[in-house]
């Protein structure tokens, strides 16, 4: 029995689906199984609105596959998805969508998850959530039957997430392992500290570049493509998944590896170093080819149909299918309509002057002074970049970015942020140390950073929902609660430099000094706390 008399005999068994009119294969003169139709025709407004109601993340999505090149591969995902549902094309003749209300509780709760990530100002988690909910509107309008059908397509979604920033860190410590632990082995002088590998040939750092990231990400995106289309077996499957996701990690190291050799061999670090990306991506290529030469071994899928199930099921009225696809999205804005409106509800605030900081004698203001250091942030709706001395001993830059406190856009705690040019300063050494701020003892960054012959101490520190914190993640945590319980709306980055020919008392003595005298950031941290706008509040001497 062919695929069509299978399908017909089980259409007319059921009574549920009409026969396929057609020879050999799903083609010409095949009716679509009921149902598809109307389901398309809700399915496309549905996605407009929603990518209307998202528009933010899915933008802030393409300007990262735009401008990183970890990411470019995203840009192929929609073909490969559009491939995957040619491949189950036989599925729509004989299966038919099924709404159900169900799922529409999870959207609920991915809202609610999208919500606080918006808050919190994790990109990575909102596009996440996006997606997600967008895969349980699919599941809400087709009916699980037809939705598991579509299961390799639909997740393949989430490959248009720009994630995996955070491995980077891991995946250098692995690269450099290896390529110091293979050095080693080939009896090879080497010292190594943390990225830095020294030969008597040169020095190399396996940076964020060299880590990997972008060859295991679109490794990954490979192995799923391939293993859905080549094999049946879900162990198959499986297997070639996770050998797409280590065998580049180990050929990132070997990489770095032969590179750092080839160097030796030649006696020089400058020779390789301009044509090591082009060693790496033909290194990378046949490290492709020989996954796809195992994969082609284990093949396990013919040139047949899909799997059908044993009853194709019976389609939604267009009006159940109407109301379950209006809910879906209805419930999917909810978190976008609730941020906007603690946007509108945000207590109108005014900010200071760009020069309106106020210090205590003997303390003088700068107004002219030379100023060779500054933090870069983004997004902050007020800087104030001031120089001030006092007498006998070199002058202190202060920086103070403010920002409204939105609960969508919060830039306070921008993953970009950077507490110097990285182009001009090489931080030397960071930790926390305890520091009297604001009349008392508080934790705050410390950084030492180097310029060639210029050394600068930096304390840094968040004054959040009226307190001061120095971890990222404390910061987003406090912005979140300030946003949701609508209480301070401004937000505070504090940071102040003190040149010294060396890193010890000195430096630290004077911003000691400096933040004892500077009676403004006291009040900043009042009127942050009070939720009242710094305006001449922090200006006032």
């Amino acid at each position: 029995m062919n695929f069509t008399q299978r399908t017909a005999s089980l259409n007319q068994s059921v009574g549920a689906v009409p026969p396929v009119q057609s020879t050999d294969r799903v083609g010409k003169g095949s009716t679509l199984a009921p149902g598809w139709v109307p389901a398309a025709i809700l399915i496309a407004p549905a996605a407009v609105v929603f990518g209307f109601a998202f528009s933010h993340d899915i933008l802030s999505a393409v300007r990262v596959w735009i401008a990183s090149t970890a990411y470019n591969h995203c840009f192929l995902v929609l073909p490969l998805i559009g491939y995957l549902l040619w491949e189950r094309r036989p599925l729509f003749f004989v299966i038919s969508p099924s709404p159900s209300f169900w799922p529409l509780v999870a959207i609920l709760l991915l809202s609610a998850v999208w919500l606080v990530s918006a808050v919190l100002d994790l990109n990575e988690g909102r596009q996440l959530a996006v997606v997600a909910t967008f895969e349980i509107v699919l599941l809400a309008t087709l009916g699980a039957r037809a939705f598991r059908l579509l299961l390799a397509p639909a997740l393949f979604l989430f490959f248009l997430v720009p994630s995996g920033a955070f491995l980077v860190p891991i995946l250098q410590k692995i690269t450099a392992n290896i390529a110091a632990h293979g050095l080693h082995l080939l009896n090879i002088p080497v010292y190594s500290d943390a990225m830095m590998i020294e030969i008597p040939e040169g020095r190399f750092e396996i940076a964020e570049a060299c880590a990997g990231l972008r060859f295991l990400i679109a490794s990954i995106v490979f192995g799923c493509f391939f293993s859905v289309t080549m094999y049946d077996s879900f162990i198959r499957r499986a297997l070639f998944i996770v050998l797409s996701a280590t065998v580049p990690v180990g050929a990132n190291g070997l990489r770095a590896l032969g590179i750092i050799t080839l160097a030796h061999l030649e006696g020089s670090a400058a020779a390789v170093e301009a044509d090591h990306i082009l060693y790496g991506w033909i290194f990378f290529s046949l490290v492709i080819l020989l996954l796809i030469a195992i994969g082609m071994v284990f093949v396990d899928k013919g040139n047949r149909p899909p799997t059908l199930p044993g009853i194709p099921g019976s389609a939604g009225s267009p009006g159940r299918l109407a109301v379950v696809a209006a809910l879906a999205v209805g419930l999917a804005c909810a978190g976008p309509v609730y941020a906007a409106r603690l946007n509108s509800q945000a207590p109108a605030i005014t900010l200071p002057p760009k020069e309106s900081m106020k210090i205590m004698p003997p303390w003088r203001a700068e107004r002219h002074a030379a100023v060779d250091w500054r933090p870069l942030v983004h997004g902050a709706d007020r800087e104030l970049l001031q120089t001030f001395a006092e007498p006998g001993s070199p002058p202190v830059i202060s920086f103070i970015a403010l920002y409204r406190l939105r609960a969508i856009g919060n830039a306070l705690t921008n993953s970009e942020n950077r507490i110097a040019d990285e182009k001009t300063w090489q931080v030397t050494r960071s930790a926390r140390i305890k520091a009297p701020i604001a009349g008392r003892s508080e934790t705050i960054n410390t950084v030492q950073m180097a310029s060639g012959p210029q050394r600068r101490l930096v304390w840094s520190f968040y004054i959040v929902d009226g307190e001061i914190t120095t971890g990222l993640f404390e910061a987003k945590l406090l912005q979140a609660r300030a946003v949701l319980l609508r209480r301070s709306p401004i937000a505070a980055f504090v940071a102040a430099s003190a040149s010294s020919t060396e890193f010890g008392d000195q430096a630290s003595d004077q911003l000691q000094r400096f933040f004892e005298a500077s009676q403004p950031t006291q009040r900043l941290l009042t009127v942050l706390s009070e939720g009242r706008s710094a305006s001449a509040d922090i200006a006032r001497p």
